[in-house]
């Protein structure tokens, strides 16, 4: 099988069908499967038998995969979806699987779909090689209401929806839909919503929505975004102060447009963005953005599921002439009020610098500037998608240890004791000094376990397992770009992580952790 380079390098888009147990999510993906524009896609299900492969199955291709006549994978799901997917990945990466550049997730009825988004986001192969485009869920037309009122997961799937299918509309009464169709509006004012009968709706209607628009080469904000479909700031009805009735599930949801006028410091604002999540990730089921930046001349996208942050995008331009930092919020059980009222708070402190990026050290007369909270928790993700890299060792030891980068770059396992959980650092420049004694944490000894069966004399060996190169440096540009790190030296991080200590240990102890005698 020919494999197109090309096509390999292009990001693979996610679509999710989700809804309800008999809801139709497997009749609209029979209809999906036969429809021309349907070809170059994988299929992701549970279990065959669900799927009418009969007219449309081509040849197995083994336990697990089969080809259809439209040219789509149709593959069950075993194990976590996760390994599916790379395991998809790598068998069209190798040339035994056509080169799909669609994957459709069929979930199953009482599936929530925010751990799916959630691990789509998180894992880091997905940051180069899938996307998440449209979320699509399916809602019966005879009996959604019903559904609505019994099971929160039916409510759930229905409010992070991209696009909504209300199927059965050739069986239902039409003041039953119009009631429904009203009711899924309000629920989640930013998805388009179709009505359809056995599951026939176009594609292009379902697929396609992300940001990206792979039609057009272009971002299409509007789309995406779809702010339009929320109130704006003072024309609130009686729908956002109405009293709640914890009995109706779609009560606990919020879905609202919080707006800033003001630009906003890129860094304080990421932290912010990220307190956020941490403290209310729970309750966060989908956040999108687009943020207006000081002294850029176009926004950055932003995109948030519970506590877990996709990388922001920016934007080649403005989508039109409205400079507002604008951010849609679907929410569980979090009133509006309550964060605008962490908005409001965060504005007001902006003009004290809290939380704004890098600070000067307090340890000493030092004038040093370390990391804040934020920026570390983003090294340490960018950090997953280097794995195994002696150069990224390096710098996970430093952060562990509070090391200087030449000091993790020269470390020989002869100067580590695994049995006293010590690291003795000698000064070639001063060999007759006493060697500093770095005392090991236990994660600092969890990754050297994992190193010292590579064997050699370095820890963080070169090339061919010879002196450590100043790969390192070169390593530590690429991850604080990734990280969203402004000027970011390697020799801030020994300040750094001092920094960061000194607030829970005293001098002497820190001084033991860092090997300093001073």
């Amino acid at each position: 099988m020919q494999v197109d380079k090309a096509k390999t390098n292009q990001t693979i888009a996610i679509s999710v069908i989700t809804g309800f147990l008999g809801s139709g999510k497997t009749t609209l993906l029979n209809y999906l499967l036969q429809h021309p524009e349907i070809d170059e896609t994988a299929v992701l299900i549970n279990e065959f038998g669900e799927i009418g492969l009969d007219h449309l199955l081509v040849a197995e291709l083994d336990d697990e995969v089969v080809l259809l006549s439209s040219g789509c994978i149709c593959c069950t799901v075993q194990g976590e979806l996760v390994d599916s997917l790379k395991g998809l990945y790598m068998k069209r990466l190798a040339g035994q699987l056509p080169l799909f550049t669609r994957v459709i997730i069929e979930t199953t009825g009482l599936a929530d779909p925010i751990p799916i988004i959630n691990c789509l986001m998180k894992d880091p192969l997905f940051k180069h090689t899938y996307s998440l485009d449209s979320l699509v869920t399916t809602v019966d037309g005879l009996y959604g209401e019903d559904q609505l009122d019994s099971h929160p997961e039916a409510v759930k799937q229905a409010a992070v929806a991209d696009r909504i299918i209300i199927t059965k509309t050739d069986l239902a009464e039409q003041t039953v839909l119009e009631s429904l169709k009203q009711r899924l509006t309000d629920l989640n004012p930013g998805a388009r919503v179709f009505q359809t009968v056995q599951g026939q709706v176009s594609p292009n209607q379902l697929f396609d929505v992300a940001l990206y628009d792979p039609r057009t080469k272009t971002l299409d904000v509007q789309r995406w975004l779809n702010e339009d479909a929320y109130v704006p700031p003072g024309e609130q009805g009686h729908e956002h102060d109405h009293t709640v009735d914890l009995n109706r599930h779609d009560d606990r949801i919020r879905s609202f447009c919080l707006y800033v006028d003001r630009p906003l410091p890129w860094y304080a604002f990421l932290n912010w963005f990220d307190d956020l999540a941490n403290k209310k990730g729970d309750h966060l089921l989908r956040v999108k953005g687009l943020v207006n930046i000081e002294n850029e001349n176009a926004p950055y996208a932003v995109h948030c599921v519970q506590a877990t942050r996709h990388t922001p995008v920016k934007l080649t331009a403005w989508p039109d002439g409205d400079r507002r930092s604008k951010m849609v919020f679907i929410t569980l059980d979090l009133p509006e009020a309550d964060i605008q009222a962490d908005l409001d708070a965060w504005l007001d402190g902006l003009d004290g610098a809290s939380g704004a990026g890098p600070k000067k050290s307090e340890l000493g007369q030092s004038t040093e500037i370390w990391l804040n909270e934020g920026e570390i928790t983003r090294l340490f993700g960018a950090l997953v998608e280097h794995r195994d890299e002696p150069a990224a060792d390096a710098i996970r030891l430093m952060l562990l240890t509070g090391t200087r980068w030449h000091e993790a770059r020269d470390a020989r396992w002869a100067d580590i004791d695994m049995e006293r959980r010590l690291w003795l650092q000698s000064s070639p420049a001063k060999p007759h000094k006493q060697p500093r004694r770095i005392r090991l944490s236990e994660p600092a000894m969890m990754l050297l376990r994992r190193l010292a069966g590579n064997g050699g004399e370095w820890l963080f060996p070169g090339p061919g397992g010879d002196r450590p190169t100043e790969t390192i440096e070169s390593l530590w540009d690429d991850l604080t770009t990734a990280a969203l790190i402004e000027d970011a030296e390697l020799e801030r991080l020994r300040p750094t992580i001092a920094s960061h200590l000194f607030a829970d240990q005293d001098p002497a102890v820190l001084n033991s952790l860092l090997g300093d005698s001073e």
